[in-house]
C-alpha cells in the first residue's frame, strides 16, 4: 500500500510538472499572438494616419494651386480691363484733339465771316 501511494505521488508530481509545463507554453504562445495582434493593429494605424496626412496634403495643395489660378485669372482680367480702358481713353483724347481742330477752325471762319467793327465815334467829352 506504502508502494501504491508513493508511485501515485510520484506520479502527479510528473503529470502536475508537465502540466505546469504545458500551461506555460500555451500562455507564452498566448502571449506572443496578442503582442503580434497589438504591434499589427498599431501598424495599421501608422499606416492610417500617414494616408489620411498624404490625402491633406494632395488636398491642401489641390486648393492652392486653385487659388493660385484664380489670382492669375484676375490678374489677367485687371490686366485685360486696364487695356480695353487704354485705348478708350486714347479714343477720346483723339476725339477731343479733332473736336478742338473743328472748333477751332470754325471759330476762324466765324472771324472771317464777321466784319471788323468800325471804329466808334468817341463820346462828347462833358455829356
Amino acid at each position: 500500500m506504502q508502494k501504491l501511494i508513493v508511485a501515485s505521488v510520484a506520479m502527479l508530481c510528473l503529470v502536475g510538472a508537465g502540466s505546469l509545463a504545458m500551461a506555460d507554453d500555451a500562455l507564452k504562445g498566448a502571449m506572443d499572438s496578442m503582442k503580434a495582434d497589438v504591434k499589427a493593429e498599431k501598424e495599421s494605424m501608422k499606416a492610417d494616419v500617414q494616408g489620411k496626412k498624404e490625402e491633406m496634403k494632395g488636398k491642401m495643395k489641390a486648393r492652392k494651386e486653385e487659388m493660385k489660378a484664380k489670382r492669375q485669372a484676375a490678374k489677367d482680367k485687371m490686366k485685360s480691363k486696364k487695356e480695353e480702358m487704354k485705348g478708350k481713353g486714347e479714343e477720346v483724347k483723339a476725339a477731343g484733339q479733332s473736336m478742338g481742330q473743328e472748333m477751332k477752325a470754325a471759330g476762324q471762319d466765324m472771324k472771317a465771316a464777321i466784319p471788323a467793327p468800325a471804329a466808334a465815334p468817341a463820346p462828347a467829352a462833358g455829356h
